[in-house]
């Protein structure tokens, strides 16, 4: 079959829809692949839509990977291609699409639910030979206007089987005003990437999560499997790719591993890794890690090998919003202690930490958010943070509280709102102000005012008489120092 497949991320690497081209490519069908790359505008123009003509009048079947920051995008090329190629099929996949199904079948004629390893070839292959697809494991339809959800396949163990990411640009198009073949140098200037702006080549080289946030889609993971197993690549395996995708991509300087705990491999696996990486890539890269699987061990392994960056959430300094809200399992003086220690390589190792953050979380408390303000204060200098605005993402327990609690709106693609968002919505406060403002303060190398007066300002006395102020006050402090 000739397959088009549109990837919406805004990032043009480790993205699922190229392990799905290649998955199919493998399988003997023609893909083209067509990438945005683009966060704004939301919505294509007439002309944009038109300039695809070319490549979907000669396809087969169209797929989308979808986030649900962009789900209103797929929505629209959906819409188009079923009026402009009446019959033609859009099948969705993508962290949306395992989210929340019931949302995805509104607009696409077929929606995998679920790890699309195996289920998107047996779709395939049944749609080509013209027999009953509608059974497909991890697959859903619309049946008679219900919801048709097929049966939930093991989680796919063989990540050695899997056949490398598709990065073969000659027929790969990056479409954003006009649709133009995918270059190096296009691919370059949009992977190049905070927090050191070098070209930087995302990958994944285990699935599953150590934990079941109450805002990651990670969790749906667990409501199909009971539980979200770990399944990790070997390092033989892990280079060998690595080796392949950099002689396409020689332009790469940095590495960037996916992976939601990387330290969830044994020392014994990271010995591995270490040794190979450093003999067959030699890049700097860098890593995201949970404090309930680090051991200093386990870090200095990977230090001579490249390692660079490591990134963990805190995502709050209140127990209380961690574990009753968040319901992640990590204790926060577990958490701070690790800090303590990787904030100790910073000098000896050059190794940077950088901390995520979630503010502005309507099941907050004032004091709450001055937890949250108190432990950044206290965090090492060298330190770097994320702070991230609460999304809520269709399908996951804070969306489902949230909706209930008349808190946000169902989802609605004609009232269609950024999940991500970089503006104070709930936490309209002065205890949120000075979150920001440290946050602020940390990132300037001139730092004129101090911890302590930082600190005088979180007092109880200090808190009581800001709060006298309007909201609207602490709504444009905060714009102007985001």
């Amino acid at each position: 079959m000739r397959i088009t497949i549109f990837n919406l991320s805004a990032r043009l690497s480790s993205d699922g829809s190229r392990l799905i081209a290649a998955l199919l490519k493998r399988d003997k069908h023609s893909v083209t692949s067509i990438y945005t790359a683009r966060s704004e505008p939301l919505y294509y123009s007439s002309a944009e839509l038109a300039s695809l003509d070319g490549i979907l009048k000669q396809s087969d079947l169209v797929m989308i990977g979808v986030y649900s920051i962009y789900a209103a995008r797929a929505a629209q090329i959906t819409e188009f291609v079923h009026s402009r190629y009446p019959g033609l099929k859009v099948i969705w996949g993508g962290p949306h699409c395992i989210s929340a199904p019931e949302l995805s079948i509104r607009y696409a004629d077929g929606v995998c639910f679920s790890e699309g390893d195996e289920a998107v070839v047996d779709l395939v292959r049944r749609m080509e030979s013209g027999n009953d697809y509608l059974n497909t494991p991890n697959m859903a339809f619309s049946l008679n206007g219900k919801l048709l959800q097929n049966n939930v396949l093991a989680p796919f163990s063989d990540l050695d089987g899997l056949p490398y990411y598709d990065y073969e640009l000659e027929d790969q198009f990056f479409l954003d005003k006009d649709l133009v073949p995918m270059t190096k140098e296009i691919f370059r200037q949009h992977i190049s990437l905070y927090p050191y702006n070098k070209p930087t080549l995302y990958v994944l080289t285990a699935r599953g999560c150590p934990h079941n946030c109450s805002y990651c889609n990670n969790c749906r993971y667990t409501a199909l499997f009971e539980h979200n197993p770990i399944r990790i690549q070997s390092a033989g395996r892990i280079m060998d790719e690595l080796e392949q995708t950099l002689r396409c991509l020689d332009f790469v300087e940095f590495i960037g591993f996916g992976d939601d705990d990387f330290f969830a491999r044994s020392i014994d696996e990271l010995d591995d890794f270490a040794r190979e990486y450093k003999r067959r890539v030699g890049l700097p890269f860098g890593i995201a890690v949970s404090a309930n699987s680090f051991q200093k061990k386990k870090i200095e392994v990977l230090l001579d090998s490249g390692l660079k960056i490591v990134q963990m959430g805190v995502q709050s300094g209140s127990e209380r919003i961690l574990h009753d809200v968040f319901q992640r399992k990590i204790n926060l003086s577990k958490t701070k202690d690790v800090i303590r220690q990787i904030a100790a390589y910073h000098d000896p190792h050059k190794l940077d930490l950088l901390l995520d953050f979630i503010i502005d979380n309507p099941y907050e408390f004032r004091d709450d958010v001055i937890k949250t303000f108190n432990c950044i204060l206290d965090l090492p200098p060298q330190v770097r943070l994320n702070i991230f605005f609460l999304s809520f993402f269709p399908g996951t327990p804070i969306y489902e509280r949230a909706l209930a609690d008349g808190i946000i709106e169902p989802f609605d693609n004609e009232s269609f709102r950024f999940y991500g968002r970089g503006q104070i919505r709930y936490q309209k406060n002065f205890e949120t102000f000075l979150v920001l403002l440290a946050v602020y303060l940390r990132g300037k190398s001139n730092k004129s005012i101090s911890r302590d007066f930082l600190r005088l300002l979180g007092n109880h006395p200090v808190r009581t008489l800001a709060s006298l102020l309007p909201d609207s006050v602490y709504t444009s402090l905060g714009s102007a120092i985001k």
